[in-house]
């Protein structure tokens, strides 16, 4: 293993044509590999220039299939009929979130997203039940999706986001009382298949694309992963303007 990474940090920093190591014999591995390990024990200033080209090149890689899975995605990113939204359906920019009710980082990022949809009105939110911290969350989250109207569900969303402390099934009640809503029925409708499934296909959305924890942002085909504050999502709904301008 040492000497295919050696031969390949040598390829990556100096386009080195080598021949397969699988053609050479052992004999000829071995003096390729002395021949390689003298030369940066000569030149040890190559090998951080090498190690550099090769995290740029791993980095390189690793965004380009990025960007290739939220393509292969954007249906079900931004146009799937099961996920609640806000703003203009036909908004040149979107914004989709993938959250957590238990998670704090998407409760600080609550108030500044609802600002920016505020002031740029030509801006859609995708919001994306990704309940990844346990029960009360899950919970929380199906109930949601089983509450079947949309500004119910929005002010749902925003009790929730906005409560201090951890959401529990007792915090769900609460709030579905508030809404005046049944909680023991959408309780049980939350358990159906339709929304175990939905959860479930959004948890493998985010596996396919990148996104590991919560709060994640994907807007108009670049990800962001972890907490935005206002100045930032500005910054990312300006870039993604420029964009579409410049296409």
């Amino acid at each position: 293993m040492r000497k295919y990474f050696i031969s390949f940090v040598l390829l990556l920093a100096f386009g080195f044509a080598i021949e397969p190591v699988h053609a050479l014999s052992a004999e000829d591995r071995k003096q390729i590999d002395k021949q390689i390990e003298d030369y940066f024990m000569r030149n040890p200033e190559k090998l951080e220039q090498a190690l550099e080209n090769m995290q740029a090149f791993m980095e390189d890689r690793t965004n380009r299939q990025q960007a290739e899975a939220l393509l292969q995605n954007a249906d079900k990113l931004y146009r799937d009929e099961a996920d609640y939204t806000m703003g203009p359906q036909n908004a040149p920019i979107t914004i989709v979130e993938f959250f957590d009710y238990n998670c704090g980082y998407c409760k600080r990022s609550f108030a500044p997203l609802m600002e920016v949809l505020e002031e740029n009105k030509d801006v859609r939110l995708v919001f994306k039940e990704y309940p990844i911290l346990g029960e009360p969350s899950y919970l929380a989250s199906s109930t949601a999706l089983a509450i079947n109207d949309k500004m119910k569900y929005l002010t749902y969303h925003s009790k929730l986001m906005t409560h201090s402390g951890r959401v529990s099934q007792a915090v769900v009640e609460k709030i579905l009382g508030e809404l005046k809503l049944p909680p023991q029925k959408l309780q049980a409708d939350a358990r159906s298949d339709k929304y175990v499934l939905q959860l479930a296909e959004t948890r493998q959305l985010a596996d396919a694309i990148g996104v590991n924890g919560t709060p994640a942002f994907v807007i108009n085909g670049q990800l962001f992963p972890g907490a935005l504050n206002k100045a930032e999502l500005t910054q990312a709904i300006k870039f993604a303007r420029a964009e579409l301008k410049a296409k």
